[in-house]
């Protein structure tokens, strides 16, 4: 009977295996899946899987190795991943690098031995015409990928970033850097950096502030206390007065209030200084000085001083090249010693003070290397003078050739100076109210001292030396 039965079975026909490929919307992957063959059906070939994958599109990124692990294997009704694309790799943003401080933290300055300056708080910062402020690394555009269909996958290019460019800056022509256009103090400002060539301290120089150093014009709108400190290579003004302090500037000073240096202060300029009064200070300028008083102090000019109104000059030591012109010069109840010196370059006599002094160290550092030089002389003609022992020796006779070089420039100069020191003498002082006893008058190598009050007069040197005439401003 069960004969009867399989006679009587239909034949299954034979179904080979199929292989559906699907690929994700972002056409980065493709995914395999085979169903079983059905009666004598061929099984999963590695010929069935490549032809669906070209038949789908698929060219690219295909695993073959584990396309023929699936086919050997006869994985069926499962998903594989048997294709990936290369993503794109997207651009770097472009990165700003700044390079100059613009904050002001205020915090003290470490020295090298660990202490902290007080007085240096960094709260200017400056920049020289042409340094580079910022720099920028540019957006890279990123690196196309490809699909596994074979199509490119573009990347998204870095987002650019602007240079923070301000006034008083200037962009590079390759569009990398930001360069100051001229010296002066860098800040920040409303996220762009600018360049200014006047620092403005908004109220005293003190110990809110820390010692001023800046490359430009600095105004203070207060004063600047004692122990402070004011450098600039442009014009300062200050509004206030000065303690014993020091204001070095390359250009002009004024001094709004006075200067009143408690015998330690020093104001010096590069231009002319104006002020209201000079007081126990220490004040030069390379031009004129104006002011309404001076007193007990040490004053030089490579121009004229100038004694505003009734002006007064009391005490100490003033120098100028052209002239000297005051109301008043000494006291009218006291004999005070005061020095009123013209047609003299303070710088001329500055040098003439100094070079002997130079000369004296020179002297004492050729005598030092002279020493060496006998010594190893010596053992040269011994024979026993090592390589190392022969470089001091060449080394030992440049510096003494060289030292005795520059002995003989600033002998030369220094004659040169007193030459002209004594030749000296074409300015004048003028005194439009009194002059009293106390002070001396010096005109190049001459003298004159006051011994009696004169008034309405005019010093100025002559043949027979020193004369008093009328004034005749």
């Amino acid at each position: 009977m069960d004969e009867d039965v399989n006679q009587h079975q239909p034949e299954v026909a034979p179904v080979d295996a199929v292989v559906a490929v699907a690929v994700t919307p972002d056409g980065m992957t493709a995914v395999m899946t085979a169903t079983p063959p059905v009666g004598e059906g061929q099984p999963l070939t590695v010929e069935m899987i490549r032809a669906a994958l070209a038949h789908k599109g698929v060219v690219f990124g295909v695993d073959d190795e584990k396309v023929q692990q699936i086919a050997l294997a006869e994985e069926y009704n499962r998903g594989f991943e048997v294709a990936r694309g290369i993503p794109p790799v997207n651009g770097e943003a472009a990165i700003i690098r700044q390079l100059i401080q613009t904050d002001n933290d205020l915090r003290p300055k470490e020295l090298a031995d660990g202490s902290v300056d007080f007085k240096d708080l960094g709260i200017v910062h400056s920049v020289k015409a042409g340094e580079v402020l910022c720099e920028k690394i540019p957006a890279t555009p990123g690196t196309p990928g490809t699909n596994v269909l074979g199509h490119t996958v573009p990347a998204r290019p870095g987002k650019d970033a602007p240079l923070p460019a301000g006034k008083g800056t200037v962009i590079s022509p390759d569009k990398l850097q930001l360069l100051a256009s001229f010296d002066g103090q860098a800040d920040m400002v409303n996220r762009k950096i600018q360049v200014l060539n006047t620092f403005t301290v908004r109220g005293d120089v003190s110990t809110a502030t820390g010692n001023i150093d800046f490359v430009g014009n600095v105004i203070v709108e207060g004063s600047v206390l004692t122990g402070f400190s004011v450098q600039a290579t442009g014009n300062v003004t200050i509004n206030g007065s000065v303690e014993s302090a020091q204001i070095l500037s390359d250009g002009n000073i004024t001094v709004k209030g006075g200067i009143n240096g408690s015998g330690k202060g020093m104001v010096r300029a590069g231009g002319y200084i104006k002020t209201k009064y000079i007081q126990s200070g220490t004040v030069h300028a390379v031009g004129d000085i104006e002011t309404s008083y001076i007193l007990h102090s040490t004053v030089q000019c490579g121009g004229g001083v100038t004694l505003l109104g009734k002006g007064t000059i009391i005490g100490g030591h003033v120098t100028a090249l052209k002239y000297i012109t005051a109301a008043m010069s000494g006291s009218r109840n006291t004999y005070v010693q005061t020095r009123l010196e013209v047609g003299t370059d303070p710088g001329a006599l500055s040098r003439n003070r100094e070079i002997p002094k130079l000369l004296e160290a020179n002297k004492r550092d050729t005598m030092g290397l002279l020493r060496i030089i006998n010594l190893l002389g010596e053992l040269k003609k011994a024979g026993r003078l090592t390589r190392d022992k022969l470089e001091t020796l060449q080394r030992a006779i440049a510096s003494y050739q060289a030292l005795s070089q520059t002995a003989l420039e600033l002998e030369d100069e220094l004659q040169h100076i007193q030459d002209a020191l004594a030749a000296a003498g074409h300015g004048a002082v003028n005194i439009t109210g009194a002059v009293y006893p106390g002070v001396r008058i010096i005109i190049g190598s001459d003298t004159f001292p006051i011994e009696s009050k004169y008034e309405h007069c005019t010093f100025a040197r002559k043949e027979a030396g020193i004369q008093m005439e009328p004034l005749r401003m």
